[in-house]
């Protein structure tokens, strides 16, 4: 009888044991997906930000270079015709190369964040 209250509060302790450890696993788990999806939804903000900074300085730019062609085409037609062709071409190098430039470095960097262990890549 000893031998089988023994065996009997072995498996409550290894019960217990595994019960913690599957606890831990989990605790584990959600700490990593709140770190990483932090860690993603700041860079997505800072990413917007930093997009609408730039794109009203690219808009003044723009301005400012439409003006500047304009003294030197003594135009206005031909100042700001040059800026939207520039823009133009610009445009279809983007829809060119879209996969090289924005598809292919936006996924290989999303991928990379979330198999990210303790700061090393996996």
């Amino acid at each position: 009888m000893q031998a089988k209250e023994e065996l009997l509060e072995q498996l409550g302790e290894s019960y217990g044991y595994i019960n913690r450890l599957v606890e831990k696993k989990i605790e584990y788990f959600k700490l990593n997906l709140a770190e990483t999806s932090a860690t993603t939804i700041s860079g997505i903000v800072t990413g917007v930000v930093l997009a609408v900074v730039g794109l009203i300085t690219l808009i003044f730019l723009l301005i400012t270079l439409g003006f500047a062609l304009t003294l030197a085409f003594e135009s206005f037609v031909y100042g700001f015709g040059a800026v939207a062709l520039l823009l133009l071409v610009v445009l279809l190098l983007v829809l060119v190369l879209k996969d090289t430039l924005i598809t292919n470095p936006v996924v290989s960097k999303v991928i990379s964040k979330f198999f990210e262990h303790d700061g090393k890549e996996v």
